[in-house]
């Protein structure tokens, strides 16, 4: 079983929070000039996350040695925040983290954005849930699950789940038993600890505090400043590809 995503997705990850480091920075020394400024460094940024999620959805198929060729091209602008969106958006705001988080937010959701889109335009391809331990229970119980490129990937705050695209009969499959075993899985008691030792399934003991647990589909935002998001598009298109690719069109995030 596999215990670390592939070479080319780490790389993304660890490329991708960097873009977003670095539009927090930016961001905060142009704050004081005002939101045009701020939303020409938020807008960069987020074109250059969407940018590496493009390339590295391709890097992360060759790796796996899948053989899957892009339908259409991906829009980069078109993965960025409207100023007067954004700029609402900081009006929300009252303190100085507030508006570092919703720079990180907003640049780290193009890359998401981006990389479903990226999946959603190559036939066959799905997305499998990677952890990056240690994690917590509720993560762990929904490794190596693989969604089609439509399903929405489920989140809680601060989690640090990859999405790696890939095929049905992915391989990327990790041994969540041994994750147990090596305290590389956070948020279980005592009790529980036990009761998995006694044969206890996993997934009953976390679910069995709560439905969900606490878990949001990511990029939740269905529509922003009038027009559909991808996870909006994919909610419309259901199981309909050829439809969420002429609506991805329709909609300026992709060129036929």
């Amino acid at each position: 079983m596999a215990t670390k995503p592939p070479r080319s997705a780490r790389r993304n990850y660890a490329l991708s929070a960097l873009i977003s480091r670095r539009a927090v920075t930016e961001a905060r020394k142009v704050r004081a000039k005002g939101s045009a400024a701020v939303a020409s460094v938020v807008a960069a940024h987020q074109i250059a996350n969407a940018q590496t999620s493009q390339t590295a959805v391709a890097e992360m198929l060759a790796e796996q040695e899948i053989d899957s060729i892009a339908e259409a091209l991906l829009n980069l602008a078109s993965f960025t925040t409207a100023p007067d969106d954004l700029d609402r958006m900081v009006a929300d705001i009252e303190t100085d983290m507030e508006f570092d988080r919703l720079v990180a937010s907003i640049v780290t959701d193009a890359a998401r954005a981006a990389e479903s889109v990226a999946t959603a335009i190559r036939p066959n391809i799905y997305h499998v849930r990677f952890l990056s331990p240690p994690s917590c229970a509720r993560c762990v119980i929904l490794a190596g699950r693989v969604y089609r490129w439509s399903d929405g990937f489920q989140r809680h705050p601060g989690c640090d789940c990859s999405m790696i695209p890939t095929t049905v009969a992915s391989p990327l499959v990790q041994d969540v038993d041994a994750l147990v075993a090596n305290g590389q899985v956070r948020g279980l008691s005592k009790a529980d600890l036990q009761a998995l030792r006694d044969g206890a399934d996993l997934s009953q003991v976390v679910n069995v505090r709560g439905k969900k647990a606490g878990l949001l589909e990511a990029g939740h935002a269905l529509t922003r400043g009038g027009r559909p998001t991808p996870a909006g598009i994919y909610r419309l298109a259901g199981d309909d590809r050829d439809e969420a690719l002429r609506l991805l069109a329709r909609y300026g995030f992709i060129t036929p």
